[in-house]
C-alpha cells in the first residue's frame, strides 16, 4: 500500500511540474517575437513601395512600406490576423511613419501583433536594400 501511495504521489508532483512548466503559457509568447534591429538607415533605402513579410506560427503579415527622399512616408497593410488586437496593432505603423524608426513602442494590449507588423516593415526595408 506504501509503494502505491508514493506512486501516486510522483505523479501527482510530476504532472504539476509539468503543468507550471509547459501548461500555463496564454497564446504566443511576446518575446518570441525579436525586437528590431537598429541597423536599418532609412535615408539608404531606395524610393519606391517596397514589400515585407514576417510569419509568426500559422500566421503570415504582409506590409508595403512606400519610401520617398530617404523617407518611410506611408505603410499599407496588406495582410493581417483577422481580430481585434491585430487591427489595433496597425497603429505601430503610423508611428514608424511618425518618428522615422522601427524602435517604437509596441501597442498595448497587442504587443505581438505590433512586434511582427515591425518585423515585416524591417524585412521589406532590409530586402530593398539588397
Amino acid at each position: 500500500m506504501k509503494k502505491t501511495n508514493k506512486r501516486r504521489a510522483l505523479i501527482v508532483v510530476l504532472f504539476a511540474l509539468s503543468f507550471v512548466l509547459f501548461g500555463c503559457a496564454q497564446g504566443p509568447d511576446p518575446d518570441g517575437v525579436s525586437a528590431p534591429e537598429d541597423t536599418v538607415d532609412f535615408s539608404r533605402v531606395p524610393d519606391g513601395t517596397h514589400r515585407g513579410t514576417f510569419t509568426y506560427g500559422a500566421f503570415n503579415f504582409v506590409v508595403d512600406v512606400v519610401v520617398a527622399d530617404g523617407e518611410v512616408v506611408e505603410t499599407i497593410v496588406v495582410q493581417n490576423r483577422d481580430n481585434q488586437p491585430s487591427r489595433d496593432a496597425e497603429e505601430v505603423l503610423d508611428r514608424v511613419v511618425e518618428e522615422q524608426t522601427l524602435n517604437v513602442d509596441a501597442v498595448s494590449g497587442a504587443t505581438v501583433s505590433s512586434r511582427t507588423l515591425i518585423k515585416a516593415v524591417e524585412n521589406a526595408l532590409k530586402r530593398a536594400k539588397q
